[in-house]
C-alpha cells in the first residue's frame, strides 16, 4: 500500500498551528501506528475544541492519511471533503500568495486522500480525477526543481496510484505512461530500491501483456537487478513472470517448470502458493498436457480467494472440458463466468471514461510543458537581449576608440559563410529534423545504452526516408559525396551522415538507428579514413556540404 508523505509544516507564524498537530505529522512519517493513537487521543482532548479553522481542516487531512496508513477505511470522508474545498479556496486567494506553496501541498494531499476513498469504494473514474487534480495542483504551484524530498515521494505515489488503476483495467499503454513518470520521481529519492523495482516490474508486466516480450524482459531484468531482498514476494513475482516470458519466447517447458516448482516451494502463504499453481497450470495448458493442467487449475478454482485467479482458471477449465468431452462439468465453470461477462461490459464504459481522462491529462501536461518552454525561451531571450546590448555598447566603445581598425575588420568579413549558413538553418527547420532533435533532447543516453532501453526513439524507415529527402532539398546528396571519396553509399553510412548534419553525436545516433554504439564508432572511423580527417565528423560534414 502507498500513502502520502507527511512532514512538519512551517506555517506556525501565519496560521498558529498547534505544536501537537505538527508533532503528529512528523511522527506519522516514521511511526504511523503510534501517530494514529496520538491523533485519536488529541482529538478527544480539550485542545481539539480550540483549533482554528485552518487547524481543523489540517487535522482532517492527517486523520484520513493516518487511517489509510494503518489499513483502515476512511471514517471522515465528509470532513475531508470540507477540508479539500477549504484548501482549494486558499490556493486561489491572492492575499496569501506568500504562503501558497505550503497550502498547495496540503490541498494536493487532501485531493489524493479523497481519491483513495473513492478507490476504496470501487469508483475508479472518480479516484483518477482526484489523483490527477492533486498532480495538477503540484505542477501549477511548484517548479520541477522543487519537487524533491517528500514532494517527490508524493508525486511518485500518486503516479503509482494511477498506474495501478489503469493496469487493473488492462489499459496497458496508459499504465506504462504513468509508471514511467512514477519511476522518474522515485529516482530522485534515496533508499527506495523496493519501489523502483516494483515500478520496473509494473512497466515490464504491461509490456508483457502487450506481447512486446524483449522490452518486457529488459524491465524485468532491471527490476531484479536493483532488488536486494531476494527473499521478498516482489522478487519471486518478478522471477515467475520472467520465467513465463522466457517460456513464451523459446518454449523450453522443462526448464520453465523446474524454475516454477523451485519458486512454488518458497511460497509464504496459501494465496502465493495458489498463484504459482495458476502459472504452472498455464504452462501445462499451453503444452496441451490437459490432465496436469486440470489438476493445477482445478485446485486454484476450488481454493483461491482471488476472483481474478478463479476467473482465469475457470476459462481454461471450460476449454479443457470441451477438449476432453466433459460436457457435464462445463456448466459449473461457465455459470461462474457469467457475472464476469457483465462486469466486462461495465468495465468497457469505465475504460472509455478513463481513456478520456488520460487523454485530457496528457494534453494538459503537453500544454504545461509548452508554456514552460515559452517562459524559459522568454527568459533566455531577455538574457540574450541584455548580452546583445552589452556587446553593442562594447562595440560602440571600441568603434570610437579605434575607428579605422573596426572599419578594416568589417571590410574583411566574408559574406559567403552567412549565405551557406542559411542552408543549414533551413535544413534544421524541416519538420522531420525538428522532431528527431526534440526526441533526444533531455534523454540521458549512455555509451552502454541499447536501443531496447529507448524503443520509442528508434527511427522508422519512413522517418529515415523523410530525413534523406530533407537533406537533398538543401545540400548535395550525401551518396554522391561518399562515392567521390571511394565509399559505397550504404544506407547505414548515409543515415549516420544525415544525423551528423543534425548535430547529433554517436551515442544518440546509435539509439536512433537501432545500432549498438560500437557499430556506429566503426562507421565513424570508416568515414574519417575516407575523408582523411581527424576532426569531428559533425563539424567536418557540415563544413563540407555547405561549401559544395
Amino acid at each position: 500500500m502507498f500513502a502520502t508523505s507527511c512532514v512538519k509544516l512551517d506555517i506556525q507564524e501565519d496560521y498558529n498551528v498547534s505544536p501537537e498537530l505538527t508533532a503528529i505529522d512528523t511522527l506519522m512519517w516514521h511511526h504511523p501506528d503510534s501517530a494514529l493513537a496520538v491523533m485519536m487521543e488529541f482529538a478527544a482532548s480539550p485542545e481539539a475544541d480550540s483549533l482554528n479553522v485552518f487547524e481543523g481542516h489540517y487535522c482532517q487531512v492527517l486523520i484520513a492519511e493516518l487511517l489509510y496508513k494503518n489499513d483502515s477505511l476512511q471514517a471522515n470522508r465528509m470532513e475531508l471533503l470540507q477540508a479539500m474545498n477549504y484548501f482549494d479556496s486558499l490556493c486561489g486567494n491572492t492575499d496569501i500568495a506568500h504562503n501558497v506553496s505550503t497550502i498547495a501541498f496540503l490541498d494536493a494531499r487532501a485531493h489524493y486522500m479523497y481519491g483513495v476513498g473513492y478507490y476504496e469504494n470501487d469508483s475508479a473514474v472518480e479516484a483518477c480525477q482526484e489523483y490527477m487534480k492533486a498532480l495538477d495542483i503540484m505542477h501549477d504551484h511548484f517548479e520541477e526543481k522543487e519537487l524533491v524530498g517528500y514532494k517527490a515521494k508524493f508525486m511518485a505515489l500518486t503516479y503509482t496510484r494511477l498506474t495501478d488503476v489503469f493496469s487493473d483495467l488492462y489499459l496497458h499503454e496508459q499504465a506504462i505512461y504513468f509508471a514511467q513518470l512514477s519511476l522518474t520521481y522515485y529516482q530522485k529519492l534515496n533508499n527506495v530500491s523496493w519501489q523502483l523495482s516494483r515500478m520496473l516490474y509494473e512497466i515490464g508486466s504491461n509490456y508483457d501483456l502487450l506481447n512486446q516480450l524483449d522490452t518486457a524482459d529488459y524491465y524485468y531484468r532491471n527490476a531484479i537487478k536493483i532488488l536486494h531482498d531476494t527473499n521478498s514476494l516482489v522478487f519471486r513475482d518478478i522471477f515467475v513472470l520472467r520465467s513465463l516470458l522466457c517460456y513464451k519466447k523459446d518454449r523450453q517447458k522443462e526448464n520453465t517448470l523446474s524454475q516454477l516448482y523451485h519458486i512454488l516451494n518458497q511460497s509464504n502463504s496459501e494465496a502465493e502458493y495458489l498463484s504459482r499453481y495458476l502459472t504452472i497450470g498455464e504452462v501445462y495448458y499451453n503444452e496441451k498436457q490437459l490432465d496436469s493442467a486440470w489438476y493445477y487449475l482445478k485446485t486454484v478454482y476450488c481454493n483461491s480467494q482471488s476472483e481474478a485467479s478463479r476467473k482465469q482458471a475457470a476459462e481454461w477449465l471450460v476449454e479443457i472440458c470441451k477438449a476432453q468431452g466433459k460436457e457435464s462439468e462445463i456448466l459449473e465453470y461457465a455459470d461462474f463466468l457469467v457475472p464476469f461477462a457483465n462486469q466486462e461490459e461495465n468495465n468497457s464504459a469505465i475504460k472509455s471514461q478513463l481513456t478520456e481522462l488520460y487523454n485530457t491529462f496528457q494534453q494538459k501536461t503537453l500544454e504545461r510543458q509548452h508554456q514552460l518552454k515559452i517562459r524559459k525561451n522568454a527568459r533566455w531571450t531577455a538574457v540574450a537581449i541584455g548580452v546583445l546590448l552589452f556587446i553593442l555598447l562594447a562595440i560602440a566603445w571600441l568603434y570610437h576608440k579605434n575607428k579605422k581598425k573596426l572599419q578594416y575588420i568589417e571590410s574583411q568579413k566574408p559574406e559567403e559563410p552567412a549565405k551557406t549558413q542559411d542552408g543549414l538553418l533551413a535544413f534544421m527547420e524541416e519538420p522531420i529534423c525538428q522532431a528527431i532533435v526534440r526526441s533526444v533532447q533531455g534523454q540521458n543516453i549512455k555509451r552502454l545504452a541499447t536501443p531496447k532501453a529507448f524503443p520509442e526513439l528508434v527511427l522508422t524507415d519512413a522517418q529515415l526516408q523523410q530525413l534523406s529527402m530533407a537533406a537533398k532539398r538543401h545540400f548535395v546528396p550525401i551518396e554522391a559525396l561518399l562515392e567521390q571519396h571511394g565509399l559505397k553509399a550504404k544506407p547505414a553510412l548515409v543515415n549516420l551522415c544525415h544525423l551528423y548534419l543534425l548535430g547529433l553525436d554517436e551515442k544518440q545516433a546509435a539509439i536512433l538507428l537501432n545500432r549498438d554504439y560500437s557499430s556506429v564508432k566503426r562507421y565513424e572511423k570508416t568515414l574519417k579514413s575516407a575523408f582523411h580527417t581527424q576532426k569531428s565528423m559533425m563539424t567536418f560534414l557540415r563544413k563540407t556540404v555547405l561549401s559544395q
